[in-house]
């Protein structure tokens, strides 16, 4: 992105991504870069961090109306709340994996 200050850029790094259809619903093959972890610090998405939605100029809630945290990803697990993983997983190894990412089935 044209606007981090200070971007992770990895030319060489391949994700490996498949996305590909079972019976039982679709899977995601993928190796994330640990890197990410290790070398940058993030903040847990929250409702202060996002500010207010443009068209609007209301802030961004949960359907509710309380305040976003987006402290678990898209399976259900916890998110660090100190440094967060980017993206929808937090997965903090570089070991490839294959994610079942419909129907979705939330980690308890």
């Amino acid at each position: 992105m044209s606007h981090e200050e200070r971007p992770l850029l990895d030319d060489g790094f391949a994700p490996g991504i498949k996305l590909s259809k079972k019976p039982d619903g679709w899977y995601l093959d993928i190796t994330l870069d640990e890197t990410w972890a290790e070398k940058a610090k993030r903040p847990l998405v929250t409702t202060d961090l996002l500010g207010k939605a443009l068209t609007p100029d209301l802030p961004f809630e949960n359907p509710d109306g309380t305040p976003m945290r987006i402290d678990t990803d898209y399976l259900g697990k916890s998110r660090d709340a100190n440094n967060p993983f980017p993206g929808p997983f937090e997965i903090r190894d570089g070991a490839p994996r294959t994610i079942k990412v419909w129907p979705r089935e939330r980690a308890e």
